[in-house]
């Protein structure tokens, strides 16, 4: 049995070594040797032409970034419950008060200054006027006077007749009379005078009614209406001439 077997051992190393020497066909081919350096070197082609795809330190094609992650959508938050609607904010009614601006007429210092006290005491408006000087002309009259109450009243009935305008006056140092017109020039008034001759008045004559007068005007620019009730109140009497002032003497 073990003869048996060296020998077919023998006789397979004996084909096998045959047919690597060719005596049984063509041989394999034999394995291919690394070439030695020095011969390597030698059988290179324009060695300088090379370029390394990859040199050395240079890793592979750098990896694209990753993508980031889209960001989890915030979860859907509940819808506000709106808020009830207010109403109207409550107008507001913070209206300035009406103002107006009031003067009295020119009058002579004395009795300006009189009544500007009454209404700074009585009317609380200490420090809310103005005072303007002036001069007042002297005015002259057309006169007819002095007469007396029974006169006076047949006087102005003729008058009438005759179609003549004529007023009530009172002149300092002379008396009641009518006044048939009023001039701020002596020659205007005499020039009236001969006028009023032709037409038949006999009794007339030239007058200076007064003089020249230093006077103030008193304003009070801005009053409520309160204000000049009481303002009315302290000037007694002189108060009917009270009159709102012009536009041009009026604060914007």
């Amino acid at each position: 049995m073990l003869r048996a077997l060296v020998l077919l051992l023998l006789l397979a190393n004996a084909a096998l070594a045959a047919w690597q020497w060719g005596w049984l066909g063509a041989p394999p081919p034999a394995p291919v040797q690394a070439a030695s350096e020095p011969q390597r070197l030698a059988q290179q082609i324009e060695p300088e032409r090379l370029r390394l795809l990859n040199p050395p330190g240079q890793g592979g094609p750098a990896a694209a970034p990753a993508t980031p992650a889209a960001p989890e959508a915030p979860p859907p938050q509940p819808a506000d419950t709106p808020a009830p609607a207010e109403g109207p904010a409550p107008a507001e009614h913070v209206a300035r008060e009406a103002r107006r601006c009031w003067q009295l007429p020119p009058l002579p210092l004395d009795q300006a200054q009189a009544l500007r006290r009454s209404a700074e005491t009585q009317a609380d408006l200490r420090g809310r006027h103005t005072e303007t000087p002036g001069t007042l002309p002297v005015r002259w009259l057309v006169y007819i006077g002095p007469l007396g109450e029974a006169d006076l009243a047949a006087r102005r009935a003729a008058l009438r007749l005759q179609g003549l305008e004529h007023r009530m006056v009172e002149v300092p140092g002379t008396g009641s009379g009518l006044a048939l017109g009023t001039f701020s020039t002596e020659d205007a008034a005499r020039r009236a005078l001969a006028d009023a001759q032709q037409r038949g008045v006999r009794d007339a004559r030239v007058v200076r009614e007064r003089p020249p007068v230093n006077v103030l005007t008193l304003r009070w620019p801005d009053l409520t209406e309160a204000e000049l009730a009481r303002l009315r109140t302290a000037l007694g009497a002189q108060a009917r001439s009270l009159a709102a002032c012009p536009a041009a003497a009026t604060p914007q």
